[in-house]
């Protein structure tokens, strides 16, 4: 049974202020246009749907920023973004809920728009998704400039989150560069990977991919526990992380903690699943803040864990908060109070 001390968990949460976590990947606007249904188009076979509410969040390596804030933590911003409309809603909800700006160090291009996804919304169902996108590798010469950036920034962080939406801006030298950085600077890795890079990821603290994407970059299907043991072995023998996690749905997740060759299984919380939009982003987010602030591998896998099941239950790319955390963590058992 899986037990966190609730002095444990109180001393963590103390810490999280005090830390500060870099956030390096693809930066993506996420709009909701939110309404009802009462009629089916004259124009073709569509519903019309009308639009009562809007409201623009943090999608991407932005929502894990988000989850950041959520639970007390201070974030270092790297992105970029497109000099137009989109691109200024993108900055200004980073510097007015979440990052100071001395700490969002943004790449604005003229080349290529900032990543907006349009979700329309009726009845507490997405009817659909709209993506404004042009997928643009960074040049070597912003590379450049980025990495002498991430060489001064880094030496502030406590740890480092790799959010890899595959949009261009963690291009393959820049990945490798970062991680050699972090490791000279003996800081903490941690991916959200994507498929088309999955061994490029070397020599990290963790890698947190979902059971469709390590399959995927393995060539198989993983399903049963034992498949997941032999995928993360796998994995891990290619590129030498601390430890490997890989998220199962309503399968909870599996963690592998390579030198000690262990494995824990944790079945998922989730009472109900609404959207699980960000779900991800919110496991690298707060197993890599608790785990800078001092928790072990499994504990602070069970507290992304539990705050993943919290996330789901939500609309959109939800996120956390202590107190959340904390009276799930009881509600579940998990929770070892004082004596």
């Amino acid at each position: 049974m899986f037990k966190i001390k609730k002095s444990l968990l109180h001393q963590t949460f103390t810490k999280l202020s005090e830390i500060k976590v870099l956030v390096i990947g693809d930066l993506i606007l996420d709009e909701y246009l939110i309404g009802s249904v009462e009629r089916i188009s004259p124009e073709a076979p569509v519903p019309v749907v009308w639009v009562r509410n809007e409201k623009q969040t943090l999608g991407g390596s932005g929502n894990v920023v988000q989850n950041l804030t959520s639970i007390g933590v201070n974030g270092i911003v790297f992105g970029r973004i497109g000099q137009d409309k989109a691109g200024e809603s993108l900055e200004k909800i980073l510097l007015s809920n979440t990052v100071a700006k001395e700490d969002l160090v943004l790449l604005k291009s003229t080349k290529i728009p900032t990543i907006l996804k349009t979700r329309i919304i009726a009845s507490h169902q997405q009817v659909c998704r709209v993506d404004r996108e042009e997928i643009v590798p960074l040049t070597k010469e912003e590379e450049t400039v980025i990495l002498s950036q991430f060489k001064e920034k880094v030496k502030d962080a406590s740890a480092v989150i790799l959010s890899d939406y595959d949009k261009g801006y963690l291009t393959p030298s820049l990945i490798q560069s970062v991680i050699s950085l972090c490791n000279a600077e003996n800081k903490i890795v941690t991916v959200d990977p994507q498929v088309s890079h999955f061994f490029l990821y070397q020599n990290i603290h963790i890698m947190t991919p979902n059971h469709h994407e390590a399959g995927k970059a393995l060539g198989k299907k993983l399903t049963t526990d034992s498949e997941i043991e032999s995928a993360c072995r796998e994995i891990s023998d290619k590129i030498t992380p601390v430890a490997m996690m890989i998220t199962r749905g309503e399968k909870g997740m599996s963690i592998y903690e390579r030198n000690a060759n262990s494995f824990y299984h944790i079945p998922t919380v989730a009472k109900e699943v609404f959207d699980v939009t960000g779900a991800g982003d919110t496991v690298i987010t707060t197993y890599t803040a608790f785990v800078a602030s001092g928790m072990s591998i499994k504990d602070a896998a069970l507290v992304s864990n539990v705050s993943a099941g919290i996330v789901v239950g939500k609309l959109g790319a939800a996120t956390v908060t202590q107190k959340e955390i904390e009276e799930t963590l009881r509600s579940l058992g998990y929770l070892e109070e004082n004596v």
